[in-house]
C-alpha cells in the first residue's frame, strides 16, 4: 500500500502488503494536523495475476478506520437532557458533568422515548444516578421496536419487535421461565385498591418475570442460562443494578443515608431512596402490594435464580434471590462508561473482549467497576509476556486469558508478546523449571506453557492442539514421538467435525472454548488411532501406545494404579479435584474438562475431562485420567474409539 495525503505530507511504506481475508491492520498513517473538510487520502493498489488464473471478475474489500482524537465534547448538564436515552450518547466526561450538575435529594424528570412516559431520576449518595420510580414499560402498547438505540440490548441480543413486546403484557402470570410476562399494576389488581406506595409516594409501575426483564435474553430453566444479564428492558444508557453481597443494592444500603428499611423507602426529597413495596406475581395475579417489594438485579445467584433486593414493611434483605419465573419490579441505574484503547503489535493475532474481536488501536466503551474477560490469541510462534497499562486491575488467569476490571479513567491496555525460540522438540533440562515457561512445537509453531511439576516431570500445561491448522510438515521421528512416518496430508485427513465410532481410522476434532476453572483452552480431542499416529488402530493386540503424536522428546503419561497420572494425583500438591484443575497461577495442574467425542459431535465440554495414557487395558480399551466437576479418577479406562484430550510429558 502506498499512501499519500494530498494536502500535506507523503507517507510511503517500504513494501506492498497482501490484503488479508479478514480485516487486519496492514498499515496506518497519522497526521500531525487536524483533518478539515475537503482533506483527502489516497491509497494505491497493485494486483498480481498468475498466468494460470482463470478468467473471471474478482472482488476484494478494504476497510478504512478513521480515528480522530477530537477535543472533549462540550460539557452537558442535566437540564440539557430530555430523554432517558440521552445518557447513551454521553462521553464519560459528559456523564461526570451531568452527575455533578445534579443536587442530592432532588428529582429530575426525563422521558423514555419508547412510550413517552416521564420518569423521576435522582443522584443518590453512592454517586450513581438512579431512576426514582419503578420501570413501567408495557402499561400501554408500544409502536416502537426495542433496539440497542433505545433499550439496553448488548451485542448478542436481538431486536424485540413492538408486536412481540406487546404480547408479553398480561393480566395474570402462568409462572414461566421460557415466555416473557409483564403485568402493569393498577388499582384493580392490587391489594387494598392501592397503586402507589404510601411511604415513598412512588407509583408501583409494572412487574416483570426475568425473561421479560432481560429483554428476552434469559428465558430458560435451571442452568441452561448461567450468566449475569447483560441485556435488559432499561432504557439505552441505563441497566439493571448489580446484586448480591457486593452489588449496588448492598453498596447503597451500606451508606448512612440509606442503612435502614425506612430510609430506603423514604421519598428522595426527604433524603431517602424511594423504593416501593410493589409486591410480586407467581403463577397468578399480583400479590403483596403494600406489604413487600422485590427488585431484580443483573446478577445470577445459582441455577434458575437471580439476586434481588427484598424489602418489607420493617425488614430488608439486600442479597436475597428469586426464581426467574417470578414477577419483580425493575429500578434502573445509569451506566458509567469509560474508554479502553487496545494496543498490540507483531506477534498478536487478535484480542477479544467479552467475545468481541478488537483491532489494534481500537477503542471500546466499557463500564466502570465491571469485569470483562479478555482473550489474547498470539500469532504462530509467539508467547505471551504480560499485560500493561489500563486504569483498573487485570487478573492474568493464564498466558492468554485475563479478566480486566475497569477503573475510573480512560486508558490504554497493551498485550506484550515475544517470539519463542525454545522448541518442544529440542528442550534441555534447564528449559523446563518449576516456573511456567513457553516452548514452541516446530510442527505448527503452536506455543505451549510447560512446567516441571512436583513429581519432577516436565508437563505440558495445556492440551495438545495439533491439527487445528493444517500441517505442511510430515510427522517423523525428528519432530514426533514415532518410529514410523505420517505424511501431512494423511494427518490432515483425520480432522473431523464429528466422530464415527472407529478403531481403524484416525479421527480428531478441534474444540473451541476453555475450562471455567483452570482457564485452559480445550484444545483438540483425538481417538486412539490418531493419538498413536496410526499405530494402534484395531481392537486386538498391541494394547500399549508407545508411538504417539506428542512432540519428539515427549510422550503420553502412563496410566493405571502404577501410572504417572495416579502418581501425580497422589502428591499433596494435586490430591484434590480443585488442585488438579486449579490454574497454574494458583499452583494447580490446570487440567481442563474438555469432554470427548463418541460417534457424534463433541460432548461433555465443561462437565468432564478425559486424558489418554499410554497404557492399554484390554483389546478394546485404554487407561485414562478422567475428571469431572467434583472428582478425579486417575485409573479410569475408555474405549479406544472415543475422542479424548492429550497432555504430554517429558523425562528431561
Amino acid at each position: 500500500i502506498h499512501s499519500t495525503e494530498e494536502n500535506s505530507n507523503t507517507y510511503s511504506f517500504t513494501s506492498y502488503h497482501t490484503i488479508p481475508s479478514e480485516y487486519t491492520k496492514v498499515a496506518s498513517y497519522s497526521s500531525n494536523t487536524d483533518a478539515t473538510t475537503g482533506s483527502s487520502f489516497k491509497s494505491t493498489y497493485a494486483v498480481y495475476a498468475s498466468p494460470t488464473q482463470p478468467a473471471d471478475s474478482y472482488t476484494g474489500k478494504v476497510k478504512y478506520t478513521i480515528v480522530h482524537p477530537a477535543s472533549e465534547a462540550a460539557p452537558v448538564e442535566i437540564g440539557q437532557l430530555t430523554y432517558m436515552q440521552d445518557f447513551n450518547n454521553l462521553t464519560p466526561a459528559q456523564r461526570a458533568t451531568v452527575l455533578n450538575s445534579m443536587e442530592y435529594n432532588t428529582t429530575y424528570s426525563l422521558i423514555d422515548n419508547r412510550d413517552n412516559k416521564a420518569y423521576q431520576i435522582a443522584r443518590l449518595k453512592d454517586d450513581n444516578i438512579w431512576m426514582a420510580q419503578d420501570l413501567d414499560l408495557g402499561r400501554t402498547s408500544i409502536i416502537t421496536d426495542l433496539t440497542s438505540a433505545n433499550t439496553n440490548l448488548d451485542t448478542y441480543a436481538n431486536t424485540v419487535a413492538a408486536s412481540t413486546f406487546n404480547d408479553w403484557i398480561k393480566s395474570s402470570s402462568t409462572g414461566t421461565y421460557t415466555s416473557a410476562e409483564l403485568i402493569p399494576l393498577t388499582a384493580s389488581n392490587t391489594e387494598n385498591g392501592l397503586d402507589t406506595d404510601t411511604t415513598s409516594n412512588t407509583p408501583y409501575g409494572t412487574l416483570y418475570n426475568y425473561c421479560a426483564a432481560s429483554a428476552g435474553t434469559i428465558c430458560a430453566v435451571d442452568n441452561a442460562n448461567s450468566d449475569n444479564a447483560t441485556s435488559d428492558l432499561c432504557p439505552a444508557g441505563w441497566r439493571l443494578p448489580t446484586g448480591g453481597s457486593s452489588g449496588e443494592f448492598q453498596s447503597l444500603y451500606n451508606l448512612t443515608d440509606y442503612n435502614t428499611n425506612a430510609k430506603m423507602r423514604t421519598p428522595i426529597t426527604n433524603g431517602g431512596a424511594a423504593f416501593a413495596l410493589a409486591g410480586n406475581f407467581y403463577s397468578s395475579t399480583p400479590a403483596y402490594q403494600g406489604t413487600y417489594g422485590y427488585y431484580w438485579s443483573s446478577t445470577r445467584y445459582y441455577g434458575s435464580s437471580m439476586y434481588n433486593l427484598d424489602l418489607g414493611t420493617s425488614n430488608i434483605y439486600l442479597a436475597n434471590y428469586s426464581y426467574r419465573y417470578s414477577g419483580r419490579a425493575v429500578r434502573c441505574v445509569a451506566k458509567k462508561p469509560h474508554y479502553l484503547t487496545i494496543s498490540y503489535n507483531t506477534g498478536v493475532s487478535n484480542i477479544q473482549i467479552d467475545g468481541i474481536t478488537i483491532q489494534d488501536g481500537e477503542t471500546v466503551e466499557l463500564e466502570e467497576g465491571f469485569s470483562y474477560p479478555i482473550l489474547m490469541t498470539p500469532s504462530a510462534g509467539y508467547g505471551f509476556i504480560s499485560w500493561s497499562g489500563g486504569s483498573g486491575t487485570i487478573d492474568s488467569i493464564n498466558d492468554k486469558m485475563a479478566v480486566y476490571t475497569v477503573g475510573g479513567n480512560n486508558a490504554i491496555l497493551a498485550a506484550n508478546v515475544t517470539y519463542v525460540t525454545i522448541e518442544m522438540q529440542n528442550l534441555s533440562a534447564n528449559d523446563c523449571t518449576t516456573t511456567p515457561s513457553h516452548a514452541r512445537d516446530n510442527r505448527d509453531n503452536r506455543v505451549y506453557v510447560i512446567q516441571r511439576l512436583a513429581d519432577g516431570k516436565c508437563w505440558m500445561m495445556e492440551n495438545l492442539d495439533l491439527g487445528r491448522i493444517e500441517l505442511t510438515t510430515d510427522l517423523n521421528s525428528s519432530n514426533t514421538n514415532i518410529t514410523n512416518a505420517v505424511t501431512a496430508s494423511t494427518f490432515n485427513s483425520w480432522k473431523k467435525t464429528s466422530g464415527t465410532l472407529t478403531y481403524s481410522d484416525g479421527e480428531f476434532i478441534p474444540l473451541n472454548g476453555a475450562d471455567s476453572i483452570s482457564k485452559t483452552p480445550y484444545g483438540t480431542i483425538y481417538n486412539l488411532c490418531a493419538t498413536s499416529a496410526g499405530t494402534n488402530c484395531n481392537s486386538s493386540n498391541n494394547p500399549d501406545t508407545t508411538n504417539n503424536i506428542c512432540p519428539s522428546g515427549w510422550r503420553l503419561p502412563t496410566g493405571g494404579y502404577s501410572g504417572e497420572f495416579k502418581a501425580l494425583y497422589d502428591l499433596i500438591d494435586y490430591n484434590t479435584n480443585a488442585k488438579m484443575r486449579a490454574p497454574i497461577t494458583s499452583g494447580g495442574a490446570a487440567f481442563a474438562l474438555a469432554g470427548r467425542f463418541y460417534n457424534s459431535a463433541p460432548e461433555y465440554q465443561g462437565s468432564n475431562g478425559y486424558y489418554w495414557s499410554s497404557t492399554g487395558m484390554d483389546s478394546a480399551n485404554n487407561k485414562i485420567l478422567r475428571l469431572n466437576a467434583n472428582s478425579v479418577y486417575p485409573t479410569d479406562a475408555s474405549g479406544r474409539y472415543f475422542g479424548s484430550s492429550i497432555r504430554c510429558i517429558s523425562d528431561i
